[in-house]
């Protein structure tokens, strides 16, 4: 296949077109740590390599890839605990490096996470009425019938307002952190992981709660996860990232039916899926060896070192995230399948 590639010194950034309906959009995001190896070694880690996506008002946009990749990464970045070395990053029409830190409080209070862990997210010697009262009184917006009504979105009775997270089972957790990601009336939620470490009959009554609460209260949804099968049956759109940068995205059945990039095929040939005839499918797109070190990624395609169709020019040259069809389907491969 003959193309015309782009250097090692072009950038990656998405070519994605913002959109007045972006509740967040993220521009060109590098984030990179420095750390000392002995006494004079350094070693810089590109945690973010040019990120750029954008989630659009009422969608649900879920970004996935293999421990190690930078979600997490993103996350707190996107909170403001990392500072990021270069790019930009809008939430609800507002520039984050450029908030003072009051306007970006007032910020925060319309877009909140929800953790991976319900376990270690609550304060254990908190009752569920303190838990979901606490975000209220800081605000100084504190009502009783809102602790009730909150809640009573989330499936729980008022029988749960003394009782303490160990109390309360994995999925009752869960449902107690997103009653206290409510509390504000946020407009967006970040969803660290948020069914990873419940049962699976928990994890689907919890995503219908999403749902649920999605669809009554207008919310955005950045849904983070490993779980393919979980994004596949919530995300409207979906981004799949490898050290650091997104390497493909799209509209889920998209991306799902007709993957573009090796490192999706491979993750969706290694999924877990019910019928045991069709566990061998594509079993010839499954990785080979680990993620590389991000202090020292391939030159490159950083995918290629695991690339079971990798060319020689794929050492050479930096694929760019690149739209390739009339529906946003973009993907950042030389050869894309």
């Amino acid at each position: 296949m003959s193309r015309e590639s782009p250097t090692e010194t072009d950038s990656a950034a998405t070519e994605v077109t913002e959109s007045p309906e972006d509740v967040i959009r993220v521009e060109d995001l590098r984030v990179s740590f420095t750390s000392r190896r002995g006494l004079r070694a350094k070693r810089t880690l590109r945690a973010l390599d040019g990120i750029s996506f954008g989630v659009r008002r009422g969608e649900t946009f879920g970004l996935v890839g293999e421990s190690g990749g930078g979600k997490s990464t993103l996350v707190r970045t996107l909170f403001g605990i990392n500072t990021p070395d270069s790019g930009s990053i809008r939430i609800l029409g507002e520039d984050l490096g450029a908030l003072r830190p009051k306007a970006r409080r007032a910020l925060r209070n319309r877009v909140q996470l929800v953790f991976q862990d319900p376990y270690s997210s609550l304060d254990p010697r908190m009752t569920a009425h303190d838990i979901i009262a606490e975000p209220l009184r800081i605000a100084g917006v504190y009502r009783h019938e809102r602790v009730l009504e909150l809640l009573a979105q989330v499936g729980l009775g008022a029988d749960a307002l003394d009782r303490r997270p160990a109390a309360f089972s994995g999925g009752q957790r869960q449902r107690l952190g997103i009653a206290r990601a409510l509390a504000l009336d946020p407009e967006v939620l970040v969803l660290d992981e948020p069914v990873s470490a419940l049962d699976a009959s928990v994890q689907a009554q919890v995503i219908n709660l999403l749902q649920d609460l999605q669809e009554r209260l207008g919310l955005s949804y950045l849904f983070i996860a490993h779980d393919l099968s979980v994004v596949r049956h919530l995300a409207d759109r979906v981004a799949v990232m490898h050290l650091g940068k997104l390497v493909e995205i799209g509209a889920t059945e998209d991306v799902f039916t007709a993957p573009r990039h090796p490192y999706t095929r491979a993750l969706i040939a290694a999924a877990p899926v019910p019928d045991p005839r069709a566990r061998g499918r594509g079993t010839a797109a499954l990785l080979r060896g680990e993620l590389p070190d991000a202090a020292n990624p391939p030159s490159g395609c950083t995918f290629r070192t695991r690339c079971p169709i990798a060319k020689p020019e794929c050492t050479q040259h930096i694929p760019p995230l690149e739209s390739r069809d009339p529906n946003g389907h973009a993907v950042a491969c030389l050869f894309p399948l």
